[in-house]
């Protein structure tokens, strides 16, 4: 039987044990423009683009196996990554509460076509050897955050896709090729990445379940969030796609290797408000969204 790390930190929203960490402060926020509490914008004069503070997260040799079998060792890091999202007012919760979008237990707050969210990336290899890196990024809205957790097979876990896992080869130092990696998860892919993340929620809570001739839960929410399907023509998603789709608050960051490395990654993000006043000004005192702590998950070992 495999034996199975679990890092607190993964579970609990704190970082799991790793090097070079750099997390900007809380996020304040500003009112919306208007009180137009379901209105999809105020106006394109009213879009605000915000470029966020560069967030690094490293991993070195010290840190422990996340996972370890007979065939496989697994050596991870994640880190929280918020977004400047403002907190709803009371007002605002009473008239969501007043509107049905399930599965959900009300209305959202910030709709995925109000906010859009753009990753770039550099990952950088410190090590003489080359190293398979992979860039995890899990995803949060108001009703919770995805942790991909572990399918069983055969009396051993293998884990589950995240929202986006992408595996980069990163050269040595000593290589005549770069150490480096660049790359972005466009506003496109981060749009796919929640209604991914909208349709798990449909999958796991019961709401829209899979059909078992079809494939299993675990192997649905797989198949979803697999990065080479896209939902707008992706046949076995579409039946569970709902009508709504919450906007992202924020992810959890990861970095995942095979074998011990000193690696790092830097992303810089973009937010686009497009004239909802979801997305809080640089100068505002006003509260932001909170780190969501309600965990969703078609993995097992996930508490």
């Amino acid at each position: 039987m495999a034996k199975l790390a679990m890092i607190h930190g993964m579970i609990s929203g704190a970082r799991a044990p790793c090097s070079g960490v750099y997390r900007p402060g809380t996020w304040l926020h500003a009112a919306a423009c208007g009180l137009a509490l379901f209105a999809l914008g105020c106006g394109d004069d009213d879009k605000q683009e915000r470029s966020l503070d560069p967030i690094v997260l490293g991993m070195n040799t010290e840190v422990a196996p996340s996972y370890e079998s007979q065939e496989l060792t697994l050596y991870e890091v994640k880190l929280p990554v918020s977004l400047p999202i403002r907190q709803p007012s009371r007002l605002d919760q009473e008239e969501l509460r007043k509107r049905e979008a399930p599965p959900f237990e009300h209305y959202p707050f910030v709709l995925s076509d109000q906010v859009k969210v753009q990753v770039t990336w550099t990952i950088s290899n410190l090590d003489e050897e080359e190293h398979a890196v992979d860039i995890l990024i899990d995803p949060w809205n108001e009703f919770g955050r995805y942790w991909p957790g572990f399918e069983e097979v055969d009396d051993e876990l293998q884990p589950n896709l995240s929202g986006i896992e992408d595996t980069i080869l990163v050269f040595g130092t000593k290589s005549d090729r770069p150490s480096r990696r660049h790359g972005t998860f466009t506003f496109e892919d981060m749009q796919e990445l929640a209604v991914d993340f909208a349709t798990a929620i449909n999958l796991i809570g019961g709401a829209s379940p899979p059909d078992e001739n079809v494939c299993a839960l675990t192997e649905c929410v797989n198949h979803v969030f697999n990065t080479q399907n896209r939902s707008f023509e992706d046949k076995l998603a579409q039946p569970h796609i709902p009508a709504v789709i919450p906007g992202l608050i924020g992810f959890d960051l990861g970095l995942r290797t095979r074998e011990k490395a000193n690696v790092a990654i830097e992303i810089v993000v973009e937010v686009l408000d497009k004239g909802s006043g979801r997305v809080l000004p640089e100068d505002s005192t006003d509260p932001a969204m909170e780190e969501p702590t309600n965990f969703v998950t078609a993995g097992v070992a996930a508490m």
